[in-house]
């Protein structure tokens, strides 16, 4: 057998030495030390085996008396014990010469010196602390470094976790210690939090390792994975069963990751939430993988909100004060790689369960609230006008105000993001829009962004090594919209000067961008409008429905796939034009006369086409599809659409509510019980059901009639005018909710 010589004493001297002079009391305490899940039963010291695990299958003897001591069997792999330094080389993974520093002061000669490397030879001792203390009391990276120093069970930790087995055994510890400099002092990374490592006790080596919070697993169906104790604690802490890996994704490797145990996992729903760095991503993907094998019923991973710091987890979100429940069950943080139809949440009755959540819109019946839409239309037509006013109206909190064919039904602040138009230009417009400057007194924050007077345009997203990626300068400003309470509408303006990606031939480019106007959309509950443009129309081409104006819009379908509404304006043939601005007794100009419809909706909306006509005094296309519709009417059918409107009216402003169709309630039932002295609906007296119903219906097409609901589980069905009492009302029943 070849002898290692440790200065002038050979490695199997220096063990008996060992044995021989340190006293056997001080060997005894030293061993439970080192294996405190141990048990003493009479002269014998029962564990498990070498890896530190409570149970008797390794036995060792631990009567001073006895030529045996300190020694003994693992009867479950016949291997011996022999002595206390192979214990101490086996429990803390000491080498031969660490032992000996540990019991130095019971030796006859100073401790051996360590071999030193030839090929990484040792590293000087860092010189004597300077008696001049730091400032704040703790290091930088840039100022000291840490000191390597020997970590054993012995020194004072800065943290600990338990491992337990299903019945709440101890297996293991993991302890934290700070990095400390010369001084004894904090070493900080560059993210100013503390440098830290951690330890085993004991040591595990190549044992099977088990999953941190094992006996509350097994009674939970949701888990929440993370990346370390301190984040499954913080989340503990709240109620909520979480676990991690030992030694988080610095151990778990492809390497290594046949050496865990997640069995427990079977049949569980587990929620991945990574740690914001590119080491949380490569440790989640081999989470999930093992989740998987392991026969969890779902597998969810976490995206993190745009705008956090790197490194940022778990135990950072509780600390910042986030709504933990609401960021683990908004669908847009949830990016579900799995799916088992053995998921309870599937279940019809717990997807649908209670009454069916409202649509809500911006802009009643046209645009939804809270979702990305696309606003699409050629070049000079005047997105950024029509965005303008919309944004205008929506901050204003005034009723009654038209946009994009219909009535601003929801206020509140709006931004503009502009790329193309300066601060002199959108000044200039929004004076021909409120002339009167009523700007001064809206209810609600309108927050307008020149970029080219502000520091020039700043991607909303980039392209970055295969992958798209939010950047840093709209992740800042977004943290400042999350915090608007009111926040109605964003407008994007242009599409292609906030995308470094080619949106218009990459179809994960244009689905990247898509779901990222969809984050943002449900975090803050305001709709995002981005205006695109469409292919341009040669004059023999011209658009005539929404559909064909749907397949207009540049790019790839994921960029219409992608959004729940698109709103499109197309310029009409010349002839179309100039008959409408003829009927309406305004001046024909080119550019002028535009139709306009939702060409995708992904819930209802009224996909009606309106007309616009340019206004010369302001350049906005202002919605005329009342006047249009009405030329083509004969004079005694537009009479007979007023009489049932004013009908309609007097029965809101009155609270005698009627419906279109009813048996007792019903317009046609209500006109003909009218007495003779009932003026508008003396009118009305002779004309068929069925007419009355027509009536209604294409005051309803014009917008100007709705039917709405009086109590908040009652069916939408009395008739009122838009933006009227019982239109108000429905919307104090909803908000209510």
């Amino acid at each position: 057998m070849r002898l290692t010589v440790v200065g002038n004493t050979s490695s199997r001297d220096l063990v008996q030495e060992i044995s021989e002079k340190v006293p056997s009391h001080v060997q005894i305490e030293t061993l439970k030390r080192t294996y405190p899940h141990g048990k003493v039963v009479r002269n014998e010291f029962l564990l498990g085996s070498l890896g530190g695990e409570a149970g008797q299958s390794l036995k060792i003897n631990i009567d001073p008396s006895s030529p045996n001591f300190m020694r003994g069997m693992d009867f479950a792999t016949g291997d011996g014990i022999g002595g206390i330094t192979k214990i101490l080389m086996e429990g803390q993974q000491w080498k031969l010469h660490e032992v000996a520093e540990h019991f130095k002061e019971y030796l006859d000669r100073p401790a051996a010196p360590r071999v030193e490397n030839p090929i990484k030879p040792n590293i000087s001792a860092p010189a004597q602390a300077t008696t001049q203390a730091p400032q704040a009391n703790v290091s930088t990276e840039n100022e000291q470094k840490s000191v390597k120093r020997k970590i054993d069970y012995h020194t004072p930790h800065d943290g600990e976790y338990l491992y337990l087995s299903e019945v709440g055994e101890v297996l293991f510890t993991v302890r934290r210690y700070l990095s400390r400099d010369a001084a004894n002092e904090i070493v900080r990374g560059e993210d100013g939090k503390p440098k830290k490592e951690f330890r085993q006790f004991p040591y595990l080596g190549e044992r099977v390792r088990p999953l941190y919070n094992l006996p509350d697993i097994l009674d939970s169906d949701r888990i929440i994975f993370v990346e370390g104790e301190k984040c499954a604690d913080a989340l503990i802490k709240l109620g909520y069963t979480a676990t991690c890996t030992i030694g988080g994704e610095g151990m778990l490797s492809e390497n290594s990751k046949g050496k865990y145990d997640f069995s427990p996992l079977k049949d569980k729903e587990v929620t991945i939430w990574p740690d914001n760095d590119a080491a949380g991503k490569n440790y989640v993907k081999l989470v999930q993988e093992l989740c998987e094998k392991a026969g969890a019923r779902s597998v969810t991973m976490l995206n993190i909100p745009m705008g956090k710091p790197d490194k940022w987890d778990a135990a950072d979100a509780v600390d910042d004060g986030t709504d933990i429940a609401k960021f683990l069950n908004n669908p847009i943080h949830q990016a579900k790689k799995s799916l088992s139809l053995k998921s309870k949440h599937l279940l019809i009755g717990n997807q649908f369960a209670g009454r069916a959540p409202e649509q809500k819109f911006l802009i009643g019946d046209t645009i939804p609230l809270g979702v990305p839409v696309v606003f699409a239309a050629a070049g000079d037509s005047g997105k950024g006008m029509m965005t303008l006013d919309l944004a205008m109206k929506v901050a204003s909190g005034e009723g009654m105000q038209n946009s994009f064919g219909g009535l601003v039904a929801h206020h509140g602040t709006a931004i503009i993001l502009s790329a193309e138009d300066d601060r002199d230009e959108l000044h200039r417009r929004v004076s021909r829009l409120d002339p009167l400057n009523k700007r001064s007194a809206y209810q609600h924050d309108l927050i307008v962004v020149p970029l080219p007077n502000e520091g020039g345009v700043f991607p909303i997203m980039a392209k970055r090594d295969n992958s798209y990626e939010v950047d840093h300068e709209f992740a800042k400003i977004y943290e400042e919209m999350l915090e608007i309470d009111d926040l109605a509408l964003i407008v994007i303006d242009p599409m292609a000067s906030f995308v470094h990606a080619d949106v218009n031939a990459d179809p994960a480019a244009g689905a990247a961008f898509m779901g990222l106007l969809a984050q943002i959309s449900t975090e803050t509950g305001a709709t995002v409008m981005v205006n695109h443009h469409m292919a341009k129309i040669s004059d023999g081409d011209a658009i005539e429905t929404p559909e064909q104006a749907r397949n207009k819009i540049r790019g790839t379908s994921a960029i219409v796939d992608g959004v729940r509404s698109a709103f499109s304006v197309w310029q009409v043939r010349e002839d179309v034009a100039r008959t409408r601005c003829k009927d309406l007794n305004v001046p024909y100009a080119r550019n002028a006369v535009f139709d306009g419809a939702v060409v995708k909706s992904n819930g209802p909306a009224n996909r009606d086409v309106r007309h616009f006509i340019r206004n010369p005094e302001t350049g906005l296309l202002e919605d005329r599809t009342v006047d249009v519709r009405n030329t083509g009417r004969s004079g005694i059918q537009a009479n007979r659409l007023e009489y049932v409107f004013e009908f309609i009216r007097d029965r809101e402003q009155s609270g005698r509510y009627i419906t279109k169709s009813g048996s007792t309630d019903g317009i046609f039932e209500a006109v003909e019980s009218a007495p003779i002295d009932d003026i508008p609906a003396a009118n009305l007296k002779g004309l068929g059901q069925t007419t009355l119903q027509n009536c209604v219906r294409q005051l309803q097409q014009d917008n100007r009639v709705d039917t709405y609901k009086r109590t908040r589980t009652g069916p939408r069905k009395w008739l009122g005018l838009v933006g009227g009492q019982l239109n108000r009302e429905e919307e104090d029943i909803i908000n209510a909710d």
